[in-house]
């Protein structure tokens, strides 16, 4: 269950990072909310005290929870868009 966390959270912090900046700063605020992700998600859980590799696998976990909500907005705004182009 705690390994759901940090890609329930990436993925929330992906469609709000897609959806409130653009160019080069989207990466950079993408690399920052992936950081941050991963470093409460392995303090929340606890995995912190006994190995500061938990980390690595927070971040990926992380990383791949910000992919998935990021392809869900571009999905849904894709959809969207097509679905009120048609009515016009």
């Amino acid at each position: 269950m705690d390994e759901i966390v940090p890609v329930i959270l990436g993925a929330v912090l992906g469609v709000l990072v897609w959806c409130t900046s653009v160019g080069w700063m989207r990466s950079v605020l993408a690399v920052l909310a992936i950081l941050a992700a991963g470093i409460f998600a392995t303090i929340l859980s606890g995995e912190i005290q006994l190995s500061w590799l938990y980390f690595l696998i927070d971040f990926s976990e992380a990383g791949l929870g910000l992919v998935i909500g990021i392809a869900l907005v571009r999905y849904f705004r894709r959809s969207w868009t097509a679905n009120t182009s048609v009515r016009n």
